[in-house]
């Protein structure tokens, strides 16, 4: 604040700045309380202060105060050292301003909640304009509608109770327009031709799946006919009591028993009419969605294609208005690993020796600290119509950005989850590729068994085999590097992932689900449920993997199966999920009803659970993109280099499999030893199925200026052409004004490409080196008659 030295002067420069502030308020008639511009909690902490001071900050450049000589500590003072602060001006006029007049402005202060205890949502007719007089009107007729065509119209008593169940919940907590705004983007999206994935919970509802806002079917596994509705469901003791199977479905009752999701039931043939039955049921309970008495607010997140996402914003604000939908504001934290740098490098600058466990203590007090705030990269809040959003909450331009399309939450969305709706309008690349793999199916439909995303296959013994083995695709595991077929097969292809099915070799689309659900989860796998499968505990032996908890859901589901309460049995889930581990008198409960002991001490280890639901949506997905991988495997490669791989070896990759493997080799060395970049890394993922797609027979070819796509693997024959984007250094707008320029007239020499493009002299010649200009003579010639 000062440069003077002075310390004496200074002190009586603010001290006379603050008899002055005094005066001024007296003379006013206005009260003039003691306060601290207060920045850390105790004086020890002012050094995390100067830590902050000298780190770098946000959107760039130096802290005001970085270059001081003195910075006061800013701390949290106690009443006595405010006292003795301010004892300059007198002991009455001190205790006036830190005691007295701080009393009287809190007895003036009127507590007010920032929300009041209500859900805003938008009114049953705010859809009027588009022909919906009542939304949740509208939740019922499409959920029955739904219902009845894949159920029948005398809908089976357990299929009711559960869809009367969920309606009620969602009506009469309002709740229906959330529902509803969600099926309008999943069927414009699908109707433009992009599929789209739901994620967290909401597939543990009925409604949802019948108003196609998840591919999820949350009832137990199930045979349903497509022609006659017979219906037979897995159900517990308890179950079977309230809904009495037909003496028809008697005799699947044991087949249906045993399987732990619909897909893997066998095939059988309807017993009342012979037509093929159709298979289906995840077994999620509604209760991980609403909670247990229906009443939790609906968080749906649903997964758009990347392409896609900001057509879906754009429909969600054209609906609402731009008055009543705003992104999401987020408060983004210091990270660890940033925090380690902030305080090593202040450290540094002022040349102070620290032990490693000072450094650590230091770094773990500047972790979480409040950065900057941020916008909800898939976040949309919606206010209603009838309401000003200036009455709700106050917004703003990101970093005050007039020109933004979009205006901000000024609040981070938790702060007022319960009293305005959410939808998560995420990117994802899963919906993207399924995209570029229908386009095949478009372009070929007589070459494919299905026309539909719908109609890909779940269950099919080859695409299960790639989560086991390598067979499936006829290689063996020493020509791929890989002892599992699922490298590019989205959250099955992470190391993590093969590790699990390396050890589990899956057989069932119930143990995916559940290996979903572990690689996801918090302390639930390694050291927990691994140690149990391979007989590690010395209190358990081997536990068979299907008696694991892999998702959250299950402990609600099993301890169902064991007779404890519905309440108890969705508390102690929540408590568990939640990393709170399981309370004295719920591990009695659960000892009363003969809960093994290492399923409790496993329950107590977990620190976060994933939702079943989300854990079948994504399984979904990866069988779908399988399917094509074992039975359209070019299509399958084009699509997955196309539109997931990031980082190329074009001269590896058109050197065919065995220049390829010696690259991997070579980058296996480097993972190995720990000295391989990221980039590295996302090569080895891409030069890895490279590998394997070589091994199966197919090769690529080198780009081809006359013909290569901008950035998609263009199938010709057996090989797939690379693409100009996949050359290092040359970007999507340089890649792009080759293919531009050559769909105006084709290049006729090297220097008509120079000429016409945004191609560098550098990026020229590694094409030049590469052969990508193949015969194109050096200059245009003119030919003398």
């Amino acid at each position: 604040m000062f440069e003077s030295d002075d310390d004496e002067g200074n002190t009586k420069i603010i001290q006379d700045i603050i008899r002055k502030i005094i005066r001024a308020g007296k003379e006013r008639g206005k009260i003039v309380v003691a306060t601290g511009d207060v920045h850390v909690l105790t004086k020890d902490d002012a050094k995390l202060r100067e830590i902050f001071i000298n780190a770098p900050q946000v959107g760039g450049g130096l802290h005001k105060l970085f270059n001081a000589k003195h910075i006061a500590a800013q701390h949290f003072m106690s009443t006595k050292e405010m006292l003795e602060e301010f004892r300059f001006l007198g002991e009455d006029l001190a205790y006036e301003l830190v005691v007295t007049n701080s009393n009287r402005v809190s007895e003036l202060a009127e507590r007010y909640p920032l929300f009041p205890d209500q859900l805003f949502a938008p009114s049953d007719d705010f859809l009027k304009n588009r022909g919906v007089p009542s939304v949740k009107q509208a939740v019922i007729d499409l959920t029955y509608k739904r219902a009845f065509a894949r159920y029948g119209e005398n809908l089976p008593l357990y299929v009711l109770d559960r869809t009367k169940k969920e309606l009620n919940s969602i009506i009469n907590n309002n709740y229906a327009s959330i529902y509803y705004i969600s099926h309008l983007l999943v069927k414009k999206s699908k109707d433009d031709g992009y599929v789209v994935g739901s994620r967290g919970s909401v597939g543990s509802s009925l409604v949802a799946f019948f108003m196609g806002i998840t591919e999820v079917n949350s009832l137990p596994p199930h045979y349903v006919c497509p022609n006659c509705h017979f219906v037979a469901f897995k159900l517990n003791n308890d179950e079977k009591k309230k809904y009495p199977m037909a003496i028809e479905a008697e005799g699947l009752d044991p087949i249906l028993q045993s399987a732990g999701t619909g897909f893997d039931l066998p095939d059988h043939d309807c017993p009342v009419c012979g037509k093929k039955l159709t298979k289906d049921g995840f077994d999620v309970p509604f209760e991980t969605f609403l909670g247990f008495k229906g009443d939790k607010i609906p968080d749906i997140d649903l997964n758009f294609s990347g392409d896609y996402q900001a057509k879906a914003h754009e429909f969600c604000r054209e609906v609402f208005g731009p008055e009543n939908a705003f992104r999401a504001g987020t408060i983004s934290t210091i990270a660890d690993k940033t925090a380690f740098g902030y305080v090593k490098g202040y450290l540094e600058r002022k040349g102070i020796q620290a032990r490693n466990c000072e450094i650590d203590r230091l770094a773990a007090k500047v972790t979480g600290v409040k950065r900057s705030t941020g916008q909800h990269p898939g976040g949309i809040v919606v206010i209603p119509k009838e309401i000003e959003y200036s009455d709700i909450i106050p917004v703003q331009y990101p970093a005050d950005d007039t020109a933004s399309d979009w205006r901000t939450t000024h609040y981070d969305y938790h702060k007022f989850e319960d009293n305005l709706l959410k939808l998560d309008i995420l990117g994802h690349d899963d919906p993207t590729m399924i995209r570029h793999l229908m386009n095949f199916v478009e372009k070929d439909p007589d070459a494919f068994p299905f026309a539909t995303v719908d109609d890909i296959p779940f269950w099919d013994k080859k695409v299960l085999g790639l989560f086991s083995g390598v067979s499936s695709m006829d290689v063996d595991a020493t020509q791929v590097h890989e002892v599992v077929g699922t490298t590019g097969i989205p959250e099955f292809g992470t190391t993590l992932a093969k590790d699990m099915l390396r050890e589990i070799r899956p057989k069932t689309v119930s143990e995916l689900v559940k290996i979903s659900g572990l690689s996801h989860g918090t302390d639930v796998w390694n050291g927990n449920a691994r140690d149990y499968m391979l007989g590690l505990k010395k209190e358990a032996g081997p536990i068979d993997f299907k008696d694991l908890i892999g998702c959250r859901d299950d402990i609600m589901i099993y301890l169902l199966s064991r007779g404890l309460p519905a309440i108890e049995a969705f508390k102690i889930m929540e408590s568990v999920r939640h990393g709170n581990g399981v309370s004295p008198e719920y591990e009695k409960e659960m000892l009363d009803y003969n809960i093994p002991k290492w399923y409790i001490d496993s329950c107590k280890m977990i620190k976060y659970m994933f939702p079943k639901a989300h854990a079948s949506a994504y399984v979904i997905m990866a069988l779908r993109i399988g399917w094509f991988k074992v039975h359209r495997p070019l299509q399958y490669y084009a699509a997955y280099f196309s539109r997931r791989a990031n980082a190329f070896d074009v001269v590896a990759m058109a050197g065919g499999y065995y220049s390829i493997n010696l690259r991997v080799k070579e980058l296996e060395d480097k993972i190995k030893a720990k000295q391989a970049s990221n980039k590295e890394f996302d090569l080895y993922n891409c030069l890895i199925l490279a590998l394997e797609m070589t091994a199966r027979g197919f090769t690529f070819q080198q780009i081809d200026i006359m013909k290569s796509s901008w950035r998609d693997f263009l199938i010709e024959g057996n090989s797939l052409v690379i693409p100009l984007k996949a050359m290092d250094n040359l970007g999507e707008a340089t890649a792009k004004s080759v293919t531009d320029a050559r769909d105006e007239a084709m290049f006729s020499s090297t220097k008509d490409i120079m000429r016409r493009t945004k191609l560098n002299a550098t990026v020229f010649e590694k094409l030049s080196e590469i052969g990508a200009f193949k015969d194109l003579p050096n200059d245009d010639q003119l030919g003398l008659f």
